[in-house]
This record gives structure tokens, C-alpha cells and sequence, in this order.
């Protein structure tokens, strides 16, 4: 029986032959980020579709590592070594550089800030908005995870639990309201010591899914508002399970609603109309979807009557296609009439989300005139 054997070779640096193959690896690596540096720089001036991700998003791992093969030898040992040394050897690989062979993407996106956004498509945009200027989601610090977990839990194990749900009148429900990314909060809101973590317990999006839920109640439309709390770690595995429920508890929802606060800055969520501050609007699509092309249409529909009442309010209509680090469905395969809106950003306050998410519920009121039950 023939026995192979993995074999280590180490090579003197003070080789002149090694040190010259060294030097142009090094070489080639950095005029790779280089190029691909700049070419994010020009598209981030466009706010039309990108290019770039139609074509990545397409090409197989194999096209990718074979053109990248060129200037890093080890990829081409990859593409033509099968065997148990190359399971170890990739394995060793994607331990020590967080590669993922199968979208080797993540390559390029771990070494250049932001190369992440050309995993968004922007559908319908506003004038001045730019490929930079696309929804980013952030996750909160693994520490302050912890401690927003833990502060949940001992709230529920107190005699004095918080509600999980705002229901208003009327008896019949049209909306449900929930948040995946139930910490999500403003900075200006929060004690300020706490520094630039815009995550929170109590203080977060949820007062907002409560705000918008009273205000249709005002128009006369009964609605749920669900603040129950998720882990950012496999957060739509888990609101997916109460939006479920919902639906099997509530017959005439029409609209499902994830509202989450975007990461982008103030000069990007923010607007003046008529000398009033208010937070932007953001629709994220899920491209994975299996009713992908209805929630687009309501995305834009949106989109359009928002702006038509407040003009730039919303900032435009993003897809976001399933990738290594995006979730790309959003629940959003569990009804037509579901969307996801990133409500400002993390610079702004609630009286700016507030007068937003006023003209949200006026536009939803509208829609709900006309508009029939959910269909799964």
C-alpha cells in the first residue's frame, strides 16, 4: 500500500533567486489592491447599478482564484493539487486569512475597507446619492453583545417584564412591525461616555416600530409592534420564527415591516425639508427572495410616493443578492407585502426619525385603502 507523505520545505531568504520571487509576490499583491482601490474609488461616484458586483457575483470561485493564481502562486497549487495535502494546506489557509474558497471575494473584501458594498445593487436612488452612500449593517462589539444579552435576561427573570409586543386598535391587524437588529439605537440618544457603540437595551429602534404603530393607530389601522430581543448572531433565523407566528395568529396583515437604523453617517441620513430636520429612509431588497420581484415593486413604490410628499426623504431602493456575510432574504420569501427600512442613521435623534416615520405611516395608510391581505 503506497503511503504518502506530506513533506515541509523551508527556503533561505538570503538566496538572491528567493528573495527576487519574494519581492515580486509582494509586488504583484500590492499593485492588485492598488487597481481594485481605484476602481471602488470611481464607482463610488456613480449611485447607478455596479457593474463590478454583476460581474463578481457571477464569475466561479475557480475563474477567480485561477486569475489571482497569477501573481499568488499558492492558488494555483490549489486549483491543481486535490488530495488530503491540499484539504490540510487549505484548511491551514483559510484559518491564518479568513479566505473563503468558495466566494473568494473575501479575499479582496478582508483587505480593502468597504469592497463589501459591491455586493449591493442600487435599484432607485435620489440625485445625490452615491455608490458610497448604500445602507452599511454593522455589527455591536462582541463585548457589548454580551452585555445586552445579559441585561435581557435579567429583565425577563424580573418580576417586572417589559412587553414584547405593542398591539393597537383596531381589532383587525394590517401591519406587523418587528426588528431583527433589536439594539440598534442613535448615538445622540445614549449616554455619551459609552462612546461610538450605538447599540443599546432599552434606548433603540424598537421606540420607533412603537412610534410608527400609534401613529397608524391615529389613521384608524390596527397594528403589532414586536420588541422581542434577538442575538445578532442568527438574528432573521430568529425574528423569522415571530414573523411566523404573527402570521398564523393575525389573518389580515398586509405588510410585514423589519425596521432597522443604518450605520452611514449624518450627511448621509439626513435631510432639511422646509427647515425641519428628518432622519432618510432606506429600502433594502433581498435578491435571494422567492418574492423578490413583488417586494421590489412595493420598495419602489414606496420609494416614490415618500418622495413625492417629502422630496430626497428616501435615499433609494437597494438590493442586496446572498453572499458570504449577507443574509440576502430578509424574510422577505415569507410574504409579498414584506420590506426592510433602514430608518437614519447612527448620528441622528428621534424627534428627525419620529417626523420620518410620520410620513411612513401617512404613505402606508394610503396604500392600505387599497390594498388586500398578505399573501404567503
Amino acid at each position: 500500500m503506497r503511503r504518502s507523505q506530506f513533506r515541509m520545505e523551508t527556503y533561505n531568504l538570503s538566496d538572491p533567486r528567493y528573495r527576487r520571487i519574494f519581492v515580486i509576490f509582494m509586488v504583484s499583491t500590492a499593485v492588485i489592491f492598488l487597481v481594485l482601490g481605484a476602481i471602488f474609488v470611481l464607482q463610488t461616484e456613480s449611485n447607478s447599478n455596479s457593474k463590478l458586483s454583476k460581474v463578481t457575483s457571477h464569475l466561479t470561485e475557480k475563474t477567480l482564484l485561477q486569475v489571482m493564481g497569477d501573481n499568488i502562486p499558492y492558488l494555483q497549487e490549489t486549483i491543481h493539487r486535490p488530495g488530503s495535502e491540499q484539504m490540510i494546506s487549505r484548511l491551514f489557509f483559510e484559518v491564518m486569512t479568513s479566505f473563503d474558497p468558495h466566494d473568494p471575494r473575501t479575499f479582496l473584501s478582508n483587505e480593502i475597507p468597504l469592497f463589501a458594498l459591491f455586493d449591493t445593487d442600487i435599484d432607485t436612488a435620489s440625485k445625490d446619492v452615491t455608490f458610497s452612500d448604500v445602507p452599511i449593517e454593522s455589527s455591536p462589539p462582541a463585548n457589548l453583545e454580551e452585555q445586552l444579552m445579559e441585561q435581557i435576561k435579567k429583565q425577563e427573570q424580573s418580576k417586572k417584564k417589559v412587553p414584547s409586543t405593542t398591539i393597537t386598535s383596531p381589532k383587525v391587524k394590517r401591519v406587523f412591525i418587528y426588528h431583527s437588529h433589536f439594539s440598534e439605537s442613535y448615538i445622540p440618544e445614549l449616554d455619551q461616555s459609552r462612546g461610538m457603540k450605538a447599540n443599546d437595551a432599552n434606548k433603540n429602534i424598537t421606540l420607533v416600530g412603537k412610534h410608527l404603530a400609534e401613529q397608524l393607530a391615529k389613521m384608524g389601522i390596527g397594528s403589532v409592534a414586536s420588541h422581542v430581543p434577538y442575538s445578532y448572531r442568527g438574528a432573521y433565523r430568529s425574528s423569522r420564527k415571530t414573523v411566523v407566528q404573527a402570521l398564523k395568529k393575525y389573518d389580515n396583515l398586509t405588510y410585514l415591516i423589519d425596521i432597522h437604523r443604518d450605520s452611514q453617517r449624518r450627511k448621509v441620513t439626513t435631510i432639511k425639508i422646509k427647515g425641519k430636520s428628518y432622519a432618510r429612509l432606506a429600502f433594502v431588497v433581498g435578491g435571494a427572495s422567492k418574492h423578490y420581484t413583488e417586494n421590489l415593486k412595493l420598495a419602489r413604490s414606496l420609494y416614490k410616493e415618500i418622495n413625492k410628499l417629502a422630496p430626497g426623504l428616501v435615499r433609494g431602493v437597494f438590493i442586496k443578492p446572498r453572499t458570504t456575510g449577507t443574509n440576502g432574504e430578509y424574510n422577505q420569501s415569507l410574504s409579498k407585502g414584506s420590506f426592510l427600512v433602514e430608518m437614519g442613521g447612527i448620528d441622528n435623534n428621534f424627534q428627525e426619525v419620529f417626523r420620518s416615520t410620520d410620513i411612513l405611516a401617512k404613505v402606508l395608510r394610503d396604500k392600505l385603502s387599497d390594498a388586500v391581505p398578505v399573501q404567503k
